[in-house]
């Protein structure tokens, strides 16, 4: 009997031994790894320090910065690690966390700020001078000119750089039935409708016959605001020359491209804008332009650079030798890159057979302009779009290939912080193999480098669904699925991802767009572009 009592005392022992591990088990499963923070603003040349909260003795933790250019980690530990802000930017610091089978990733964004205030010694008078510009990467164009540096108790003045307010990709576009010229361009006006983005009192362009086979001679290049979006009537009270080196006459030499002067030429964000230009000589093929305006273009004979509207005119949907508009603006300024095809460029937002029509501006970049300017926070925001149509990463049709092109879609503006890609689905188009993935993916990661060594922040657009399409097939959507997963993973480096694929898919099928977004293309998401720019969070961009 005693025997059994003490057998009976041992297993109660033995049964509260295991209750109390199982408790502290438990209690120890319940503290995941967590940092102190997860936003930290550190000055240029100073370090700040991140913990790691509920770190086991056996754990793994390795710390990585996303850029090292703005902010590197100059020591570590398992629960610690000490951040120098190298120059101004944002980045994120990441602490993967390994522990058996639990794995976590956590992420710390990091606001590296200048050294220390300096007072601006600034004028809103810029005073670059457009020959200089045409030689050098435009995006690093910040030149200002030195203000009085007596103090008069005023408050300091705003510093202003050049940042464009409205891009577009060159392509090459040989003359068809449906492109410009309708008739030769020597001794005609056209007159090419823009929408900024953001608004200022001071524009210059960008003009582009990077593709010219011979010089395009511009007689006269004027601005005006248009005033009704679907016509080519002007307000003349607004009418502007655009002269080069102050020359109202001038040439865009073949295969180059080349600044303006500036032009004093009050705008606000999303006016629409006329470039009206009269011909000279200029090339009837190899023609520099983007055939995919979804804005009506005019032309008429003659010299009617100032004429308040067109008669006898001739139409086209297409730009011709407009890379770019650049406003001077405050240094905050930036420019978004929309890099992409022709869900970017804005296909179906003219489908007749939907009743829609040229000038509605109702691209997702369109919407998303709108969204910036109508958020106090995001107002300096504007937008470039590069997208075109038909265009994938790998192939060259109808223009470069968007792996050759996107160093200069990049590159080649004003004031640029931030890319969206969204691209690549022209590559999937009916895949019979899945070998495509391996040669994507190199390329996007050159994407994300160059943006990253230019300090660039880059965000992923997860390729839209399209199981509906003549694009489909197991392959493709096998290959759209391992890019897409690769994107949301850290392995990309990415700085984020604008979700548009959850934005337009349907679901109960998320293979396919909603039937009432595609209608029956089932690629291109004619009437969900809206909901694309709503997917987009502001906050990514203040």
């Amino acid at each position: 009997m005693n025997k059994m009592k003490q057998r009976f005392g041992v297993f109660l022992v033995i049964m509260s031994m295991a209750a109390s591990m199982t408790a502290a088990s438990d209690s120890a499963a319940a503290k995941l790894p967590k940092l102190s923070k997860n936003r930290v603003s550190v000055q240029a040349g100073k370090t700040v320090q991140l913990k790691l909260k509920n770190v086991s003795p056996k754990a793994k933790v390795s710390w990585t910065s996303k850029s090292k250019k703005i902010a590197k980690i100059t020591q570590s530990t398992k629960k610690t690690a000490k951040i120098r802000g190298i120059k101004t930017g944002k980045t994120t610091i990441t602490a993967k966390y390994k522990l058996g089978k639990i794995k976590k990733t956590l992420s710390c964004k990091i606001t590296v700020k200048k050294k220390a205030a300096k007072p601006a010694v600034t004028s809103p008078a810029p005073v670059e001078s457009p020959t200089a510009a045409a030689t050098a990467p435009a995006s690093t164009s910040s030149a200002a000119p030195p203000a009085s540096s007596e103090p008069d108790g005023s408050p300091a003045p705003i510093s202003y750089k050049w940042v464009t307010t409205w891009g577009t990709a060159e392509e090459k576009c040989d003359t068809t039935k449906d492109a410009m010229p309708k008739m030769p361009l020597t001794d005609t006006t056209v007159r090419q409708i823009i929408r900024v983005t953001t608004g200022g009192q001071k524009l210059r362009l960008r003009l582009s016959n990077q593709y010219g086979e011979s010089d395009v001679e511009i007689q006269s290049l004027h601005l005006a605001k248009q005033v009704q979006a679907d016509a080519s009537t002007i307000d003349v009270s607004t009418d502007a020359v655009v002269k080069v080196n102050g020359s109202e006459q001038f040439t865009i030499p073949k295969g180059k491209v080349i600044v303006t002067d500036e032009v004093d030429f009050s705008v606000n964000a999303l006016d629409n804008v006329a470039i009206s230009a009269y011909f000279g000589a200029a090339p009837t093929q190899n023609i520099t332009g983007h055939r995919g305006a979804r804005a009506t273009t005019y032309q008429v004979a003659g010299n009617q650079v100032s004429a308040e509207a067109f008669s006898s005119v001739k139409k086209t949907t297409s730009w011709f030798f407009l890379a770019d508009a650049s406003i001077w603006s405050p240094d905050k300024s930036k420019a978004v890159v929309c890099f992409g095809d022709s869900i970017t460029d804005g296909y179906g937002t003219d489908a007749t057979y939907l009743g829609k029509k040229p000038d509605s501006y109702t691209r997702w970049i369109d919407y998303f302009a709108k969204r910036l300017q109508a958020n106090e926070s995001t107002t300096h925001i504007s937008l470039i779009n590069e997208g075109i149509g038909a265009n994938s990463i790998l192939g060259s049709y109808p223009t470069d290939a968007g792996k050759d092109r996107f160093k200069r879609d990049l590159l080649e503006h004003d004031g640029v912080a931030y890319c969206i890609i969204l691209f690549g689905v022209n590559d999937l188009n009916s895949l019979r193999d899945t070998s495509k993935y391996d040669q994507l993916l190199p390329e996007y990661q050159k994407m994300i480098q160059l943006c990253h060594e230019n300090g660039i922040k880059v965000y992923g657009a997860p390729i839209l669904p399209f199981g509906t399409s003549d694009y489909y097939s197991e392959a493709s959507e096998e290959v759209r699925t391992k890019i897409n997963n690769w994107m949301r993973s850290t392995d990309s480096n990415l700085d984020g991802i604008i979700d548009f694929e959850s934005a337009v898919a349907d679901p109960q099928n998320p293979k396919n767009i909603l039937e009432e977004y595609t209608h029956e293309d089932g690629l291109h998401p004619y009437d969900g572009y809206e909901a694309m720019a709503n997917a987009i969070d502001l906050n990514m961009f203040e």
